[in-house]
C-alpha cells in the first residue's frame, strides 16, 4: 500500500489532537509523582512559614536596642527565656530583654531581629551584644517561602523534587498525575530470527518513561497480518506504538490492519528521518506507526508522539535549551521536508562552531549519542550554507 500525501508535523498535530484517549488520571503518593505530569492545580492554603521564625541560632532582640553595639561598648540585655522550633509557649519581651532562639523558632513578641551567638557573650542571665543588627536581620518572615493563594503546581506541569518539598509543607500526601500508558510492539521477520537486534523498542520504553509516562514492551512479531492483528488486540495500554512495517512494501501489513479495524488520521510526514511516521485509530485506541530504525523512531517520538500527547492533555513542555553558532559545513535539504540534522557544538577561541555529524543514517544510534544537538531545517528551505549563523536545540534525552 502506497504512502499517501505527506503532511507537515504541525498539520499532523492539528489533525491528531482531537483523538485523545479516554483515561482516568490517578492519584499517587507524592514522592511517586516526581517526573510525572500533574493533572491538578495546587494552591498554597496559608502562608509559609506561618509566623516570623529565626533563620539561625542566636538571641532575639529589638534592633533598636543594639544600635551602638561594639566590642569596646557592648549593649547589655537580660535573658528572659529560650525558644525552640517545637516550643508552643509564646514570650513577649520588653526593652533591654533578649530570648535565646534556635533556628526555626517563632520570633517572640517585642523583638524584630536575631543576633548570632558569635556576636554575643552570655554570663548567666546577662547577654552582651558586640555588633548592631538591623530590623528583620536573620529572620525568615511570615509568608517568605509561600504566600497564601500562591499557585505552587500548575495543571499539566512536570513534578520536580522541589515541588515535593512545597506540597509536603502544604500537607499534601498524594497528587493526581497523567497516568497515560503506552504499549510498544515491534514487527519484522528479521527481529524474530535475531538477524537484527531490536534496540528500538527498549529505546522507546526508556524515552517515554523518562518523559513522564508508563511504557510497556510487547516484544516482536513476524511479518504476518493475522499475527500482528492478534498481538495488537492484546495490548492493554491507552496508546499503541508499532515500529516497523509502516512502509509501502509487500510485507508491510500494518496499513491494511488499520484500515480494516479503524482508520488513518495521517500516513506519512514531511520529515527526515521518520517520513513513514503515521497515526490512526485501532479498535478505539490511538496508534502511532513509526520506523523500526532507532534514530528515526527517536525523532518521531520527540517531534510527533510527545507533541501529540502534550496537546491531548495540555501538558507544559519541558523547557528546551537553544544555542547559536556558525555552521562549519553546508547542509542540503529536500524542499518540502523538515530535516533534523545531528550536530556537534564546539566552543573555540570565544566562538561557537556547529559541525554536522550526520544528515542521513536512521539506524545509526551512536550519531545521536555523539551529537550535542539537533539542527532543524525548515520545509521551506533547500539547505543551509557554510558560515551561516544557525540555532541548535541542545539534546536532553
Amino acid at each position: 500500500m502506497e504512502l499517501r500525501s505527506f503532511i507537515t508535523v504541525d498539520e499532523a498535530i492539528r489533525k491528531g489532537r482531537t483523538y485523545c484517549p479516554k483515561i482516568v488520571h490517578k492519584k499517587f503518593p507524592l514522592i511517586e509523582g516526581v517526573g510525572r505530569y500533574s493533572m491538578q492545580e495546587v494552591i498554597s492554603p496559608s502562608d509559609f512559614p506561618k509566623t516570623d521564625r529565626s533563620a539561625m541560632d542566636g538571641y532575639a532582640i529589638s534592633s533598636k536596642d543594639s544600635i551602638s553595639s561594639s566590642r569596646s561598648n557592648p549593649s547589655v540585655f537580660s535573658i528572659v527565656g529560650e525558644l525552640y522550633p517545637s516550643s508552643k509557649s509564646s514570650i513577649s519581651v520588653k526593652k533591654g530583654q533578649a530570648v535565646k532562639v534556635m533556628t526555626g523558632a517563632t520570633i517572640p513578641g517585642g523583638t524584630d531581629s536575631v543576633v548570632m551567638f558569635e556576636e554575643t557573650q552570655a554570663e548567666g542571665k546577662i547577654l552582651k551584644v558586640f555588633s548592631p543588627v538591623r530590623k528583620f536581620q536573620n529572620i525568615s518572615r511570615r509568608g517568605e517561602d509561600m504566600k497564601k493563594g500562591l499557585r505552587i503546581l500548575k495543571k499539566g506541569q512536570l513534578i520536580t523534587p522541589p515541588h515535593v518539598a512545597a506540597l509536603s509543607e502544604c500537607g499534601k500526601k498524594s497528587v493526581s498525575i497523567c497516568s497515560l500508558s503506552i504499549g510498544i510492539l515491534s514487527t519484522g521477520d528479521e527481529l524474530i530470527s535475531r538477524q537484527v537486534i531490536n534496540s528500538t523498542q527498549p529505546l522507546l520504553k526508556a524515552y517515554f518513561d523518562r518523559k513522564g509516562f508508563y511504557a510497556k514492551e510487547y516484544g516482536s512479531v513476524e511479518d504476518d497480518e493475522e499475527k500482528i492483528e492478534r498481538r495488537l488486540t492484546e495490548i492493554n495500554e491507552d496508546v499503541i506504538i508499532v515500529t516497523g512495517g509502516t512502509g509501502p512494501g509487500d510485507r508491510d501489513f500494518l496499513p491494511y490492519i488499520i484500515e480494516e479495524n479503524g482508520k488513518f488520521v495521517f500516513r506519512g510526514l514531511r520529515i527526515r528521518p521518520g517520513r513513514t511516521t503515521s497515526f490512526g485509530w485501532f479498535n478505539g485506541k490511538p496508534i502511532f506507526m513509526i520506523s523500526g530504525l532507532p534514530v528515526a523512531a527517536l525523532i518521531a517520538s520527540e517531534n510527533v508522539i510527545l507533541r501529540m500527547i502534550e496537546s491531548w492533555f495540555n501538558l507544559i513542555p519541558e523547557r528546551k535549551e537553544y544555542v547559536e553558532g556558525v555552521l562549519q559545513r553546508s547542509v542540503v535539504n529536500t524542499l518540502g521536508f523538515r530535516s533534523f540534522v545531528r550536530v556537534k557544538v564546539i566552543e573555540e577561541h570565544g566562538s561557537r562552531k556547529v559541525v554536522p555529524t550526520r544528515t542521513t543514517g536512521s539506524g545509526v544510534i551512536y550519531s545521536v549519542i555523539d551529537a550535542d544537538g539537533i539542527l532543524t531545517i525548515d520545509e521551506n528551505s533547500e539547505g543551509l550554507e557554510e558560515g551561516q549563523t544557525v540555532r541548535v536545540e541542545m539534546l536532553r534525552w
